[in-house]
């Protein structure tokens, strides 16, 4: 059965069997957490993935181990998979999500994995745990997170992560973080009529900032509209991570005169895990000593809080930069500090001290920045949120405090469009602006295919693209995916109109189309030949007109 199926049985029933699981899945670059909907408890609760160690995220982190005298292998994923990194470092991938809707492979013992092939085994792991807290689980909804700023190709790799692990039946759909992070802040305090939030997500691979407004709020309702977003995909807390670990390899050679070249890979990754150890102790303490035991004589150094700030001084103020810049290309106008007044810090990296005194040096006031208590689990407990309203559970007669609809208004982060050809330059040309809205991102447009034979009427090629920053080049943008219709009827030149047209999808951002042949004008009819289409970047779609 599919959510779809299940949903109707609640609805009928009014009832959520005890052995029926909600999901939610932050599926993140250094660490993922997946939540289920506690329904006796009405609220959704982060899943153990340590097996009663008391440890909720599990490091997004993939080994292959081969067995010895066996042609046979193993995978390690999570916890044990980072623990043992430095034993098996060649067969280890880690932050694969960095590199989700490319063509990048990684090779493991002799074979290619495409990044969706990997994140498909995390997805297995994480439901794995589930069936740990009860054998007779059945998963009958599943939504899964993804940055904001994710293109059409990542996002649709994260759907063919899930159809690899088995969830294409459960996945109701993908959620924006940031819309994840303010429905998990909504249900525990109450906004505001026109405030403006701003979400800075700030994970260990990517940083997140996107600003809602509050634009409808009743006793019922409450609706809520991006209005500007940014950040940078590769700036998360693994850079705070490099940054250590390039002054451990300063101390060795301060020290006893070896360089990184000289350190064994085994030792170099003993060190990156010192170095993000080193980077989450010093959230909470002054200073810490980080041991060299494998350096000969060993040793230990102190790296202190300053020291560290010290270290990371461009990227502070970058990260800086990047806020103000979320605030300048507001949609509808920049914004200064001073309209912001709420700021939610979400991801694991927003609990080092030196992000909410960033914050503090721009908004001026401690009040507007909230911190919650485990910013760690926002993204997938309002993904669970999100799954249980999906499903039904959340406008139950009984849930009088939680019968409130929320709406989102997301809108397109980057520009969709084609390819054009003009005197055989080509360029980029817009069909949906970035800061449309999901509702409103519908276009056409119509081509009149011109050729020097009738042949050449019966097939149309184009390219669909995406500009991921508005001042990108054409060679910069991003291929969604190409298109050939064959098959169409043998006109004369000019005498064929196509229309073509895009839309991106409200639930998860995907791009989809379909395309019309039109005729010309009372000359020719048109032939019926109406579809639509999925575009991929893995092969041509080709249709049969």
């Amino acid at each position: 059965m599919t959510w779809e199926d299940y949903r109707e049985i609640i609805q009928n029933s009014t009832v959520l069997h005890e052995d029926w699981y909600i999901l939610g899945i932050d599926l993140g670059t250094t660490n993922s957490i997946i939540s289920y909907w506690n329904n006796p408890h009405r609220s959704p609760e982060p899943i153990d993935v340590s097996n009663g160690f008391g440890k909720i995220p599990m490091p997004s982190v993939v080994q292959y181990r081969k067995m010895p005298g066996s042609s046979e292998g193993e995978w390690v994923i999570g916890d044990e998979a980072y623990r043992s990194s430095k034993l098996y470092p060649e067969t280890t991938i880690k932050s694969i999500k960095r590199k989700m809707g490319t063509n990048e492979t990684v090779n493991l013992d002799g074979v290619e994995y495409l990044p969706e092939e990997i994140s498909a085994k995390i997805l297995k792991e994480l439901i794995s745990h589930c069936k740990n807290i009860n054998p007779k689980a059945e998963i009958i909804g599943l939504v899964v997170s993804v940055p904001y700023d994710f293109d059409d190709a990542a996002k649709k790799a994260t759907m063919r992560a899930c159809e690899l692990a088995g969830l294409s039946d459960q996945l109701i759909c993908l959620i924006e973080e940031p819309k994840a992070a303010c429905l998990s802040y909504n249900f525990r305090h109450q906004l505001v009529q026109d405030e403006k939030i701003m979400v800075f997500d700030f994970g260990g691979g990517t940083l997140d900032i996107t600003i809602f407004e509050v634009t409808e709020k009743d006793d019922n309702h409450i609706k809520l509209q991006v209005i500007s977003e940014g950040g940078e995909a590769h700036h998360g807390g693994d850079n705070v991570d490099d940054a250590i670990l390039a002054e451990c390899f300063n101390f060795i050679e301060r020290k006893n005169g070896q360089t990184k070249q000289d350190i064994a890979v085994e030792n170099q990754v003993e060190l990156s895990m010192c170095a993000r150890d080193a980077k989450e102790r010093l959230s909470g303490l002054r200073s810490y000593r980080i041991p060299f035991t494998f350096c000969i004589p060993p040793f230990v150094e102190q790296i202190s809080r300053e020291h560290l700030e010290e270290l990371i001084k461009p990227f502070i103020a970058k990260t800086k930069k990047l806020v103000f810049q979320a605030l300048r290309e507001a949609y509808n106008g920049a914004l200064s500090p001073n309209q912001i007044d709420r700021v939610l810090l979400e991801g694991g990296s927003s609990t080092m001290p030196w992000v909410k005194d960033m914050l503090l040096e721009i908004f001026s006031d401690e009040s507007k920045i909230y911190i919650s208590d485990k910013p760690a689990f926002d993204i997938s407990l309002g993904a669970t949120y999100y799954a249980a309203m999906k499903m039904g559970l959340l406008n139950e007669p009984d849930m009088e405090s939680e019968r409130m609809t929320v709406e989102f208004d997301v809108t397109v982060p980057h520009d969709i469009g084609i390819e054009v050809s003009n005197n055989g330059i080509k360029s980029f040309f817009v069909m949906i602006k970035r800061g449309t809205s999901y509702s409103l991102a519908k276009r056409n447009h119509i081509f009149t295919l011109s050729g020097s034979s009738p042949e050449d009427m019966t097939e149309f090629s184009l390219r669909i693209l995406e500009r991921i920053n508005k001042d990108d080049s054409f060679d910069e943008c991003k291929l969604i995916g190409e298109l050939q219709v064959t098959g169409l009827p043998k006109r004369p030149s000019g005498k064929t109109r196509l229309k073509i047209l895009f839309q991106v999808e409200e639930e998860g951002g995907l791009v989809k189309g379909s395309i019309e042949d039109l005729g010309f004008e009372d000359e020719f009819l048109p032939s019926g030949f109406k579809t639509n289409f999925d575009p991929s970047r893995f092969s041509k779609t080709i249709l049969e007109g």
